[in-house]
């Protein structure tokens, strides 16, 4: 299982590094636009909470930093997202930590100074259990949205919801065995190189 996991989120990076290659003319007629950026998060991680979403267990939520890059219309219209996010504060206590490692696909759906996306990033997601019960590492799949707000031409700020899918996530012995929800939102801001 982990093989199929790591041979997936490989293959996701190798077509997305593949996008990144294709010459300018050719792929986007110069319009490609790199972005770096950091963010803050508060997420529901799905665990300790009775409701999954990611707008309820305020108390319970799970925050912390965040790492992306961004690079917009390499084909056609279609950008791609990178995301590394470290959710290491607060949660439900007993030291939960969740940490996504994420790539994919983001397709505006509004551009103007408020721009809109839809993304699909998919990759692998660690979790380390409460009272050092275990860790293990899943293969994610984070549908969401990002609204940005562009301040100058190189300085854009952002909110971003995702609703991420660990369909492989199997507990720990004696806990139900069920694919994990974690969601939530994080606002940051990004420079364009």
């Amino acid at each position: 299982m982990l093989k199929k996991i790591c041979v997936l989120t490989v293959s996701s990076l190798l077509f997305a590094a593949s996008l990144l290659a294709q010459s300018r003319p050719s792929a986007t007629n110069g319009r490609v636009s790199l972005f770096a950026g950091a963010e803050m998060s508060t997420f529901n991680p799905d665990w300790g909470c009775v409701s999954a979403s990611g707008f309820s267990c305020w108390d319970r939520h799970l925050l912390g930093v965040g790492a992306l890059v961004d690079a917009n219309h390499v084909f056609l219209r279609f950008g791609v997202e990178g995301e590394a996010r470290w959710l290491h504060w607060g949660g439900p206590g007993g030291g939960l930590v969740q940490s996504n490692y994420l790539v994919g696909p983001r397709y505006p759906v509004l551009q103007k100074k408020l721009s809109a996306y839809a993304k699909c990033p998919v990759g692998v997601s660690r979790m380390t259990f409460p009272h050092g019960i275990g860790n293990g590492s899943y293969f994610s799949l984070a549908p969401g949205g990002t609204a940005e707000f562009a301040i100058t031409r190189k300085v854009v700020v952002r909110a971003d919801y995702e609703y991420q899918i660990w369909p492989l996530f199997s507990g720990v012995g004696g806990l139900p065995h069920r694919g994990l929800t974690p969601n939530g939102l994080s606002f940051g801001f990004t420079y364009r190189l």
